[in-house]
């Protein structure tokens, strides 16, 4: 049998101790769902000139298969090894342990099923040739003892996605009902579960998911209250929950995931918190803003009542909202994202969505080590964490209304700068002819080419070959390649951050300053040259540089920028690019803080580029940053009169409190209530303890929303706003106007208005004749 598929998860049978059965779990480009099993392969590890007497007791030990001489790089000198094959891969840490107090241990704690991937060089997807086999532990549509595999082009198969939410009693612990909704075939269908008791309930959850075989299971925030809620349940019943492919349990993961064997866990919530942070996390508040629609109306904290009263109405209401979760997951498309991340990593989809930055460039740098015989440390423990490594340049800026700013841009900054100065840790030596800034050396390209810049040179050259090809294509093809090279962009920036990270098993301080060390010097290079030729710049930030074009019109601005960029590129032997014009730009003069209005490339024209205000902070009220946006608009149309008046106006409506409450709204995460000294002093921890009195579920990490309704308290007291609920309480006006005119009077001081005066509506004149000796205001910038 022959069989085309992405692979979604890997795992590995245990049922043989002695006989390890590697398990790929996937989807073919039909829509089949395939179990690979892979037989004879083994768990190995290394051990750096380890002590005879424990070679001697390893001869003897029946766990151990074989211990092969090898010669490795490691840490500057090719050494005498052992490679070391066991039977099983979860008796590895234990030899582990051992070996490491006696001598160095390399390449021990990477996963089975990733030693496997990285072994027969496997990519996400895979053509499979075996027997079939039929084997009624496995739920998938086929089982392949697998006899050969070897990769084919990446494609993007219809997953098939399972949703579900539960609704349980309050008073005890009990399921009423689990609503579902099913993805398949570009159609959403719907299900409930209901039981005459809680095992009842949970076998007909269990069968479903057996039979329906999804490739994906969603919901909003299952991975800390339904999942957990079912489980245990099942516990106290001490009945199973085997929804995997191979009829295993879910497993919880360091605390952070769940993996089901052949299903990825896909929790809407925890996706809709990383990739789009919105302020407000309920289910109802981010389906109202990406949606467009709302939960139903059950009261949560009477739910027992609701259930005995209006048990279809619950039905319904548990139905949608596991709808909801399904569309929200489908419209963020993290599902695309990390199955392009996948293809360019060349990993399995669910450790690419479960995992960090780290298991990515293992994926990719483990594979060049192992080719070229390099030893493969060990990740090192969070605690070995040393000082910070000092980031990019960030060049002053001065307050004020600035016309026809070109925006020169570092492209992929810390990847070029690491292919250029071939900065690694198989190049770092005492010498080397490179010196960083930093004072660490590199042995020049000529001499020997460092692996990660080898990488990193390999990864930008199929990114430039994709996009070449998404150039050509259109519609389906044309956001797929696009797709594609948003991700090897991500993988490529990864490495600068895992590099300068404390825990990787590559890292070295030295190679994380000097990236960085060479990237300030390189834009103070930039800034001098343009100073030198008489060019202003007014701001420069890490990897972009923002200067005064001679030219007061756009053709002349942009002709003018895509020189400058091509001879600073040239000059640098690094790439810049001409990335935007702003007119205006400005600033009130703090670093990382600047608005502009975008006149150029053609398709971002009239978009407001905003930095390091309120308008980006998810912590902030509505309030703020939508009068932020209109102060902003106002100031970049030249009107600072108006802008003046109508600050003034707004904070005067907010003190009256002539504004929607829901403008009012704060929202930050909390985390374990146990975790914090003082909880009751927290407002967000406040907050959160009184959504639970309510009956709402709470699971640390998840971000609530509240509104202060007394500042003169202490600690100040605040009130939980629940979107779709009516809140009845009265808002602290006077303390959001404060909040208000202390965000406001960050721009509005440049022209003489501060903070008093925006409250009090009076300008008060000898603070700023004062102010006026030392700086010049707005208008003297126009």
């Amino acid at each position: 049998m022959q069989a085309k598929l992405r692979i979604l998860s890997g795992s590995y049978d245990r049922s043989d101790e002695k006989n390890v059965v590697i398990e790929l779990f996937g989807k073919t480009d039909d829509g089949k769902s395939v179990t690979v099993r892979y037989k004879n392969f083994r768990p190995y590890f290394f051990v750096v000139e380890p002590p005879e007497d424990l070679i001697r007791v390893w001869s003897r030990d029946p766990e151990i298969i074989s211990m092969d001489d090898v010669e490795l790089w490691v840490s500057g000198k090719v050494r005498k090894c052992k490679k070391i094959t066991l039977h099983a891969p979860w008796k590895v840490p234990t030899y582990r342990k051992e070996a490491s107090e006696r001598c160095q241990v390399l390449a021990a704690d990477i996963p089975f099923h990733h030693r496997f991937v990285y072994d027969l060089d496997l990519g996400s997807c895979i053509l499979v040739e075996g027997e079939e086999k039929k084997d009624t532990k496995y739920t998938t549509d086929y089982v392949i003892e697998a006899s050969s595999i070897r990769n084919v082009d990446p494609f993007l198969p219809d997953l098939k996605i399972l949703s579900f939410d539960i609704e349980n009693s309050i008073k005890e612990k009990r399921i009423f009902t689990i609503g579902v909704a099913i993805y398949e075939n570009g159609k959403i269908r719907t299900t409930h579960i209901e039981g005459k008791d809680n095992r009842d309930i949970i076998n007909g959850f269990i069968d479903l998911i057996r039979k329906e075989d999804p490739d994906v299971i969603t919901g909003y925030n299952i991975d800390g209250y339904d999942l957990p809620y079912i489980m245990d349940i099942a516990r106290d019943l001490k009945m199973g929950f085997p929804i995997a492919r191979d009829s295993s349990e879910p497993q919880r993961i360091m605390g952070q995931f769940w993996r089901v064997h052949g299903r990825i866990v896909a929790d809407a919530w925890w996706n809709v918190k990383r990739e789009i942070r919105p302020k407000q996390e309920t289910l109802n508040a981010v389906a109202k803003d990406l949606l467009g629609e709302e939960k139903l109306d059950v009261d949560r904290s009477r739910m027992d009542e609701e259930w005995n009263e209006k048990k279809d109405n619950v039905i319904e209401y548990c139905i949608n909202d596991a709808v909801l979760a399904l569309k929200i997951l489908m419209k963020i498309e993290v599902l695309r994202k990390y199955q392009d991340l996948s293809s360019v990593s060349k990993l399995p989809l669910d450790d690419v969505m479960n995992s960090g930055a780290s298991t990515l460039i293992d994926s990719i740098l483990i594979r060049e080590a192992d080719r070229n015989r390099i030893g493969v440390p060990l990740m090192m423990s969070q605690e070995e964490e040393e000082e910070k490594i000092e980031g990019g340049y960030v060049h002053t800026i001065e307050p004020g209304l600035y016309h026809w700013v070109c925006v020169l841009d570092f492209k992929s900054m810390y990847p070029s700068i690491i292919i250029k100065y071939n900065i690694c840790f198989t190049t770092l030596s005492r010498d080397g002819t490179i010196v960083s800034p930093s004072g660490a050396r590199f042995l020049s390209k000529e001499v020997k080419e460092g692996l990660v810049p080898k990488i990193l040179r390999n990864l930008m050259a199929q990114r430039d070959e994709i996009k070449e090809k998404m150039k050509a294509s259109e519609g389906e093809a044309r956001r797929y390649y696009d797709g594609l090279q948003q991700a090897i962009k991500i993988l490529m920036n990864s490495f600068y951050g895992v590099f300068a990270s404390s825990f990787y098993r590559f890292t070295n301080k030295e190679i994380g300053s000097s990236i960085t060390a060479f990237g300030r010097e390189t834009v103070k290079s930039v800034i001098k040259d343009l100073t030198d030729r008489g060019i202003k710049v007014v701001y420069g930030d890490t990897d972009s540089v923002f200067f005064i074009s001679p030219k007061q019109n756009l053709d002349e601005t942009v002709q003018f920028g895509m020189k400058i960029a091509d001879e600073i590129s040239k000059k640098e032997n690094l790439i810049f690019e001409f990335e935007q014009v702003l007119e205006p730009f400005f600033s009130h003069g703090a670093k990382k803080r600047y608005v502009g209005r975008v006149v150029y490339p053609p398709e971002e024209r009239g978009q407001i580029v905003v930095r390091g205000y309120e308008t980006r902070r998810t912590d902030s009220f509505d309030l703020q940053s939508e009068v932020l946006m209109e102060i902003f608009q106002l100031i970049l149309d030249g009107k600072l009169d108006e802008a003046k008046k109508r600050s003034k106006e707004i904070i005067e409506q907010v003190k009256k409190g002539q504004v929607p409450v829901e403008k009012l709204v704060i929202s930050r995460s909390v985390r374990d209530i146990k975790q914090y000294k003082n909880p009751d002093s927290m407002p967000n921890v406040q907050a959160a303890k009184k959504l639970q009195e309510m009956g709402y579920e709470f699971v640390p990490g998840m971000k609530v929303s509240w509104i202060v309704v007394n500042d003169r308290r202490s600690p100040q007291e605040v009130e939980p706003f629940v979107s779709g609920r009516p809140f009845t309480k009265k808002p602290d006006y006077e303390y959001y106007a404060r909040r208000l005119a202390e965000t406001l009077s960050r721009i509005t001081e440049v022209f003489e208005l501060d903070q008093n005066a925006l409250i009090t509506g009076k300008r008060q004149t000898t603070l700023f004749e004062e102010k006026k000796k030392k700086k010049g205001t707005l208008e003297d910038f126009l």
